[in-house]
């Protein structure tokens, strides 16, 4: 008995059940849409629309889905790096100063021009001695003198008789002591030549 009392409970609960579906599918169908689009017995409306029964009221209704409310983040700042400083400029050294050139040594002065008279050493040769005495005025040789000409004899006087004035012609010109050889006089110009030279160093001339 029992199980017979639940199947028909369960039987009218599902008839029931049924019923009230049937009756809101019946409603919405007699619900017409504001376009007069009627809704068909399945419950499906024009294309694109899907329409849930309503147990209570017998109508169906569409809702859009809720977005989910959108999150803002405030955005990240990021901090530029302090710039590095630059390295100071090392003050540049100063330059040294050049040595100044020492001053050129100012010249001697020349010493004044000699003048006066020098005399010449004595000089031996195989025919007697010779003796020269120079004059000299502003530094030139202007005169010279015998004090000694040779041996006295008759031929030593007259190889120097020819040969001496040449040799003094000569130095006058030449302003010095080496003139060169007399011809066949020799003796006579070494003599000469030697003393006159001498003469000179005295003046300062040589």
């Amino acid at each position: 008995m029992k199980r017979n009392a639940v199947a028909v409970v369960t039987t009218v609960s599902t008839m029931m059940l049924g019923a009230g579906w049937a009756a809101g599918i019946v409603g919405a169908a007699t619900n017409s849409s504001p376009g007069g689009t009627s809704i068909n017995a399945l419950g499906n409306g024009p294309a694109g629309s899907t329409l849930a029964p309503s147990a209570a009221t017998g109508t169906a209704s569409s809702s859009p889905p809720s977005a989910a409310p959108a999150t803002s983040s405030a955005p990240a700042t990021s901090s530029a790096p302090t710039p590095a400083k630059a390295a100071p400029t090392p003050a540049k050294a100063a330059p040294t100063p050049a040595k100044a050139a020492p001053a050129p040594a100012a010249p001697a002065p020349k010493p004044a021009p000699v003048s006066g008279t020098f005399t010449g050493g004595a000089v031996g040769t195989r025919y007697g001695n010779y003796q020269a005495e120079i004059t000299v005025t502003a530094g030139k040789i202007t005169n010279v003198a015998m004090l000694q000409s040779g041996n006295s004899d008759g031929t030593s006087q007259q190889i120097s008789g020819y040969a001496l004035p040449l040799l003094i012609n000569a130095v006058l010109q030449q302003q010095t002591a080496n003139v060169g050889y007399v011809s066949g006089a020799s003796y006579t110009t070494q003599g000469f030549e030697a003393s006159v030279q001498s003469a000179m160093k005295a003046a300062g001339l040589a």
